[in-house]
């Protein structure tokens, strides 16, 4: 009785780990949906995942949800971020790291093939400069923003970056976030380039971490990580209170950036 009682037990302990126990892992896909280059960033807990998407092109965030199923299947859903009104879905395959399938609108019409890969490069080859700055106007809330990019890489190695953000809001009022290299040292990654601020402690009230990730003819920046904590780049070192900071996708060949919204 004894014993039965014991594995009945473990089971349930084993089942509510897998279940509910397991932290999220980070999964970063990059590649195309028909001809068009994409960026998935997705957090797995379980079967589940949960996240966005973008085209590089145009930096606007799309919600993903959806099950990673047996055999290798995957069945992710995807949503309007304002009514949350689902616009398509992703089923396919993945077997080695590479997802291929098939993309539908909601209506499971207009079929575009995906191919989508890890991201795994940690850009040791990288070099050179990009500087580029973009600017923005939110019709709904009268505001004109200016984000701006200058970075230096060599062998994969951040020589020089600054980031800038500025906010203008409706009647006149700016708010504005700084970040420079002399803010940030560069730690190990095993995927893209990971800064953090110099002094951050895990006691601290804030965090701030930057990522730069490649994605065929793109860079892009993440400032912050949703996934952690306090960890949004939004000290008083950083930002004046009201400011908010985007991540940016730059195309490398034209040096051409947009905000990821």
């Amino acid at each position: 009785m004894r014993a039965g009682w014991f594995v009945a037990a473990a089971l349930w302990f084993a089942a509510l780990w897998f279940a509910g126990g397991v932290s999220a892992q980070p999964i970063l896909l990059s590649g195309t949906i028909g001809k068009a280059p994409v960026f998935l960033d997705l957090d797995r807990t379980g079967d589940t995942v949960s996240g966005w998407y973008f085209y590089l092109k145009a930096g606007k965030q799309i919600r993903l949800d959806g099950k990673l199923l047996p055999n290798g299947l995957f069945d992710i859903q995807e949503y309007t971020a304002s009514t949350n009104s689902r616009t398509g879905s992703f089923k396919g395959r993945i077997k080695n790291g590479h997802w291929t399938g098939t993309w539908t609108n909601a209506a499971g019409k207009r079929p575009s093939t995906i191919a989508f890969d890890d991201v795994r490069g940690t850009l040791k080859n990288a070099d050179g400069r990009l500087h580029c700055a973009v600017r923005a106007k939110d019709a709904d809330f009268g505001t004109r923003t200016k984000q701006s990019l200058d970075l230096t890489l060599k062998a994969g190695r951040v020589k020089a970056l600054s980031l800038s953000l500025v906010e203008r809001m409706q009647g006149g009022e700016t708010q504005s976030c700084q970040l420079g290299l002399s803010d940030l040292k560069q730690v190990p990654a095993t995927v893209g380039i990971l800064l953090r601020a110099r002094g951050d402690r895990s006691s601290s009230e804030h965090h701030c971490s930057v990522r730069l990730f490649a994605a065929g003819d793109y860079l892009i920046t993440r400032i912050g990580d949703s996934s952690q904590e306090n960890d949004d780049c939004r000290s008083t070192q950083f930002c004046t209170p009201r400011a908010f900071w985007l991540g940016l996708v730059v195309n490398r060949k034209t040096q051409i950036c947009k905000q990821v919204k």
